[in-house]
């Protein structure tokens, strides 16, 4: 009874931190707080200790090494207040990757099935909210700016929303290779109703890149079958290029599409036609030029990105990081600094590759898991908030924790 009790209690608080994610983010702190706890607790009490399991040491060692690694080659160089304030988006990453450590020693588990239907709960009650906002919260209510415009809901900032949104929205087809059609039918209606949140009404085109890069593995997942996904993308690309054509010609008014076309046209012609991509392009070349200055050392985690001003064509930008993490690798402790973020934010891969049981359909999540990492921590940042930084290595967990059925049908994937 109490191993049960403590079992409901585990999943309870995987799916509230799931919730949490989609509308909430700095909510899920608390529960992954209480996941923590439970965990160890459980751990100390358990009769069966389980010797050292070295996959999960070395994979929480490779997601944390970017703050372990600022934080030692800064600490000499810095007040210890200055140095934790710079860390304090990243802090999540050492705590909530206690998980990893611990979940091979206890007997808590999680399925692709309950994975799939917490994350439909979760983008359930995202639509929820933003259907409650939408009606409820006109233009004299306090909580009509979490709707209106980019959406936000209640994590205030786009970027962190669409970034765990889209990765909740990808674990909604967590079972789909073992549902039955009325199953799959509800986890695809949520899953579009996520990436629709994610990647068009927050306006982040960082999520719609990464929905954008992470699409042939999804029709892929999705229809089993090669010559399906490739003629899917394939017209896809074509209509693309139609609307990109055709929209100087036909005015289309599309303000998603709009967005798509001037940040295009800024990196290509470099022009200043989009001013947010324009500053990213100045940041990104004033970073590089001051790695270049101290590639060995860098200049330490506080200096991320004052140490790149002095290369800045516009003076007035003025962040806390220069929107590309692997960058503020780079000028922070140098090319180890970059490798050891580039690790953090492909740690679901390498979960999935260190997972004691081999798994098709967790390679595959992990490969769009830390592909929406890679492009957000390269256009705007996944360390640097402590959101995104919290759902990097939660995703990560559940990559590891889960129990995926490998599919053992013989199907002609050529079909």
């Amino acid at each position: 009874m109490e191993k049960m009790t403590k079992e409901n209690t585990y999943n309870v608080l995987i799916l509230l931190a799931l919730v949490s994610f989609g509308f909430f983010g700095s909510l899920s702190h608390l529960f992954s707080l209480a996941l923590i706890i439970l965990t160890i607790v459980d751990h100390t009490k358990s009769d069966k200790k389980n010797g050292i399991n070295y996959k999960s040491i070395l994979l929480f060692s490779i997601l944390t090494g970017s703050f372990f690694l600022f934080l030692l080659t800064s600490l000499f160089h810095n007040d210890f207040r200055i140095l934790l304030k710079a860390l304090s988006p990243m802090l999540p990453i050492p705590f909530i990757g206690l998980l990893i450590i611990f979940h091979k020693r206890i007997d808590f588990k999680i399925s692709s099935k309950k994975l799939s239907q917490f994350s439909q709960i979760s983008i359930f009650f995202v639509l929820a909210i933003y259907v409650l906002l939408k009606v409820f919260a006109g233009p004299d209510s306090i909580f009509n700016g979490f709707h209106k415009g980019r959406l936000t809901v209640f994590s205030g900032n786009p970027i962190p929303f669409s970034f765990c949104v889209l990765g909740v929205s990808i674990f909604c087809l967590a079972d789909w290779r073992n549902s039955n059609k009325n199953t799959k039918l509800i986890a695809l209606i949520l899953f579009l109703s996520g990436i629709y949140f994610a990647a068009v009404l927050s306006g982040t085109r960082g999520s719609l890149l990464a929905l954008l890069l992470i699409a042939p593995i999804i029709v892929f997942y999705i229809s089993n079958s090669l010559k399906i996904t490739l003629s899917i993308i394939i017209t896809s690309t074509l209509f693309f290029i139609f609307l990109t054509q055709a929209n100087p010609v036909i005015n289309i008014d599309n303000v998603y599409l709009t967005r798509i076309i001037d940040g295009l046209n800024t990196i290509a012609l470099k022009e200043n036609i989009d001013n947010s991509i324009w500053q990213r392009l100045d940041m990104w070349s004033a970073g590089l030029k001051a790695f270049f200055e101290a590639p060995i050392l860098g200049y330490g985690i506080t200096e991320r990105f004052i140490a790149l001003t002095p290369y800045l064509k516009n003076s007035d930008i003025n962040y806390t990081h220069p929107h590309n993490d692997i960058i503020a690798g780079l000028i922070s402790s140098g090319i180890i600094g970059g490798i050891a973020v580039l690790g953090s934010l492909i740690s679901g891969v390498i979960a999935a590759m260190l997972a004691s049981n081999w798994s098709p359909t967790r390679l595959y999540f992990s490969l769009m898991i830390s592909s929406s990492a890679i492009v957000t921590g390269n256009v705007s940042t996944v360390l640097f908030n402590d959101i995104t930084s919290a759902w990097l290595v939660f995703s990560t967990y559940l990559i590891w924790a889960t129990e995926f059925k490998d599919e053992t049908q013989n199907k002609d994937i050529y079909k």
